[in-house]
C-alpha cells in the first residue's frame, strides 16, 4: 500500500487537465495565427512619389467587422503649435484625449461631419479633455487661435488599419481569409477614398498600390508665435 496522501492523486489529474487546456488553448492561437494573411498598401502621388501620413483600412465584405473588444482611448498633444501626431487613425467608438503641452490656451475647431468639436484647451493642463468619436469619416482639426494648426483624425469600422510611412507603405496583419474593400486616404483629399477589393486566402501576402491624382500638401511646420499676444484669447 502506498504511504502517499490520498489527497496527492486528484491534484496529479488537475495539473494534468489543466495543462491540456493549455496546451490547447496554445494551438487553437496559433491556428488562428497561421491562418491569417496580410496586406502590404503603398501610396503615391500623382507623380509617383510615395506619401506619409495616408491611412489604409479593410473592410470585410464576407462577414461584418470583428466586433471592438473594448472602448479604446487614444492621445493627441498640441506641442510646438502643432497637432501631434498630425494623422490619427481610430476605429468608431474610441475617444480621443487632447493634451495641451504649449505655454499658450487652443481652442479646438471641427466642422466635420463625422464629428464637430468646439473644445478650449487650456494651458495649465489641469484638465484634460476627452471626445468620443463614434461615427465613421474624416475630421480636420483646427486651432482658433493658431491657424496655421492642422490635425486629422480618420475613424474606421474596422480593426484592420494603418498609416503609411515615409516610404508610402502600410502593413494590415492577421486578417483572416476572405474578400475585403481596401481604402486609402489622406488629408486633405477631395470626395471619396481610393479603394480597391482583395481576395486574401489563408496565410497569402497581397499587395496593393494605391496613386493619387494629386499632391498632398505637407503637414505645417513648428512655429513660434512672436508675441504673446498673439496668440492668447
Amino acid at each position: 500500500m502506498s504511504n502517499l496522501p490520498a489527497s496527492n492523486t486528484p491534484r496529479k489529474t488537475t495539473h494534468k487537465h489543466l495543462l491540456t487546456a493549455v496546451v490547447a488553448t496554445l494551438i487553437s492561437a496559433t491556428s488562428l495565427s497561421a491562418h491569417a494573411g496580410s496586406l502590404l498598401g503603398l501610396i503615391t502621388d500623382k507623380n509617383g512619389n510615395p506619401v506619409a501620413d495616408g491611412v489604409l483600412y479593410a473592410i470585410p465584405l464576407d462577414t461584418p467587422p470583428p466586433a471592438a473588444k473594448a472602448a479604446e482611448t487614444l492621445s493627441i498633444s498640441q506641442e510646438n503649435y502643432l497637432f501631434l501626431p498630425y494623422v490619427t487613425v481610430i476605429r468608431s467608438g474610441s475617444s480621443v484625449r487632447f493634451f495641451n503641452r504649449d505655454p499658450h490656451d487652443h481652442h479646438i475647431k471641427s466642422f466635420s461631419p463625422a464629428k464637430a468639436i468646439d473644445l478650449r484647451v487650456n494651458s495649465k493642463k489641469e484638465d484634460v479633455p476627452q471626445v468620443l468619436f463614434d461615427k465613421t469619416g474624416e475630421v480636420a482639426l483646427v486651432c482658433y487661435f493658431h491657424d496655421w494648426m492642422r490635425g486629422f483624425i480618420s475613424v474606421v469600422d474596422t480593426p484592420y488599419f494603418a498609416k503609411t510611412d515615409k516610404t508610402g507603405n502600410a502593413l494590415l496583419n492577421s486578417l483572416p481569409p476572405g474578400k475585403y474593400e481596401v481604402k486609402a486616404w489622406v488629408p486633405k483629399m477631395i470626395g471619396e477614398p481610393l479603394s480597391q477589393t482583395v481576395q486574401l486566402a489563408a496565410t497569402d501576402a497581397v499587395s496593393s498600390k494605391f496613386q493619387l491624382s494629386f499632391v498632398p500638401v505637407a503637414p505645417p511646420k513648428p512655429v513660434t508665435p512672436k508675441k504673446k499676444s498673439e496668440s492668447t484669447y
